[in-house]
C-alpha cells in the first residue's frame, strides 16, 4: 500500500475493552488521499496518534488499485486536490463490488454545488477546513455506528445467534457453555462477528487485531482462522459460516438453515489466568 508511515507504532493491549473491536467504538482503519504536508496530511498524522490505523495515498490510481483488495472503515478525500472530480471519484468507489467503505471529504471549502454533487454521488459526509481532529473522529465514529446497529447488547455481552461474547471477562459462549479460546482467538472472532456478513481483507485483519502491518504473517492469521472456525463450530452448524475469499481475506455469513451438531471433541471450558482466557 501506498505511503505508509514507518513511524506508526501499536496500540498498548494493556486494560484495553475489547468493545474497541466493534466499529465505531475504537480504533478505525483508514486510508487518506491527500497531498503531502497538507492540511489532511496533518490531520493523519494527529489520528494515528489517536490510535488509529492509516494509509495514505498520494494518486487517485493507487488508491482505487487497493481499494480493490483490500477493506478499509473510512475513505478520507481532501476537496482541495486538483483535478479531483468529486461525483466521478465516489462512483467510481462505489462501483467496486467489495467496496463498503465510508466516504468522506475533508478540508471542504464552502461551495454547495461541489458538496452536493458528492452527497448525491454517494459520499457520506463532508468536514469543513476549520473541523479539529475531534470533530472529524467524533463524525466518522457516527458513521460506523449508523452502518452497524445490528450489533445486540445484552447486560452478559455481545449476542450473535446462540454466540456471546463477554467483553469484561474476554469470554465466549456457544449455546451458554463457555468456548476455550486463547486471547488473541477471542479478540479475532469478536472483530470477525463484528463485521458480520462484510469481506474483511487480510491487511485489515492484521492492522485491527495484531496491531501491525506485517504481510509475513498470513500464516499465523490463517492458523488463528482455522481455530476460530473450529472451536466456535463456524460451519454452518450453528447459524453461521467463515468463509475464505481468495485474494482478498474473510467473511463470517450468518446462515438461514443451521445443521446442529456436537460440540467437536477439542472444545473445551476455558481457565481463566493474569486475565487471559486460555485452554485447558
Amino acid at each position: 500500500m501506498s505511503d505508509i508511515p514507518s513511524s506508526w507504532s501499536p496500540l498498548s493491549a494493556h486494560g484495553e475493552s475489547c468493545l474497541g473491536f466493534l466499529p465505531g467504538a475504537a480504533s478505525m482503519r483508514i486510508a487518506v488521499l491527500c497531498e503531502r504536508g497538507c492540511a489532511t496530511d496533518l490531520r493523519s498524522d494527529e489520528l494515528e496518534r489517536r490510535g488509529h490505523v492509516v494509509h495514505r495515498y498520494r494518486k487517485e490510481l493507487e488508491l482505487l488499485r487497493d481499494v480493490v483488495r483490500e477493506s478499509f472503515d473510512v475513505l478520507l478525500l481532501d476537496d482541495t486536490l486538483r483535478g479531483l472530480r468529486c461525483r466521478s471519484l465516489v462512483q467510481r468507489l462505489k462501483a467496486f463490488p467489495r467496496f463498503d467503505g465510508a466516504v468522506v471529504f475533508v478540508n471542504c471549502d464552502d461551495d454547495e454545488v461541489r458538496l452536493a454533487e458528492a452527497l448525491a454521488a454517494g459520499a457520506d459526509d463532508f468536514v469543513g477546513r476549520s473541523a479539529g481532529v475531534r470533530e472529524l473522529e467524533a463524525r466518522l465514529r457516527a458513521i460506523l455506528r449508523r452502518r452497524f446497529m445490528r450489533l445486540h447488547t445484552t447486560p452478559e455481552g455481545l449476542q450473535f445467534g446462540a454466540y456471546r461474547f463477554d467483553p469484561d471477562g474476554r469470554l465466549a459462549y456457544l449455546d451458554g457453555l463457555p468456548i476455550g479460546l486463547t486471547r488473541k482467538e477471542y479478540e479475532l472472532a469478536l472483530f470477525l462477528f463484528a463485521n458480520e456478513g462484510r469481506l474483511v481483507s487480510r491487511g485489515h485483519l492484521l492492522d485491527m487485531v495484531w496491531r501491525r502491518r506485517a504481510s509475513a504473517e498470513s500464516r499465523t492469521l490463517d492458523s488463528h482462522v482455522s481455530r476460530v472456525r473450529r472451536n466456535l463450530l463456524l460451519d454452518r452448524s450453528r447459524g453461521f459460516e467463515l468463509v475464505a475469499v481468495y485474494g482478498s481475506g474473510y467473511r463470517l455469513d450468518r446462515c438461514e438453515e443451521a445443521v446442529f451438531t456436537s460440540p467437536p471433541a477439542g472444545v473445551a471450558p476455558y481457565a481463566e489466568a493474569a486475565g487471559l482466557c486460555v485452554r485447558v
